[in-house]
């Protein structure tokens, strides 16, 4: 299983693993509010691992690059995503297991396999 990972996937994964503990931050928080009551201990630990794998992301996709343009696939600058490209950043890593993407800065087909 580990010869299928690839940094392009872990950086995917970290990504959805910031997604997930940032969504259950504000189920929380709603919880909490409705039920008036709560550990803010356990807010704060859901926060931190939020930011850990953010963190991850960041570190990761400065080593994901388009074979083409050679810039980063899932670091967007203010800059907007070329018009050929799905969308931005977040919509690159949400296809990133279809096997194929359209690099938001040159707008080039890239294959996801080998990332």
């Amino acid at each position: 299983m580990l010869k299928f990972l690839t940094i392009g996937k872990l950086n995917a994964i970290s990504v959805y693993c910031a997604w997930v503990m940032l969504l259950a931050c504000g189920l929380y928080i709603a919880f909490t509010m409705v039920a008036e009551s709560g550990d803010d201990g356990v807010l704060v630990r859901l926060f931190y691992g939020f930011l850990v794998f953010a963190a991850v992301h960041v570190v990761l996709a400065f080593f994901v690059r388009c074979p083409h343009c050679g810039r980063c696939l899932t670091i967007q600058t203010f800059k907007r995503p070329h018009p050929d490209s799905i969308g931005n950043w977040a919509s690159v890593v949400a296809k990133w297991f279809s096997g194929s993407i359209v690099c938001i800065h040159c707008g080039n087909r890239v294959n996801t396999n080998n990332l």
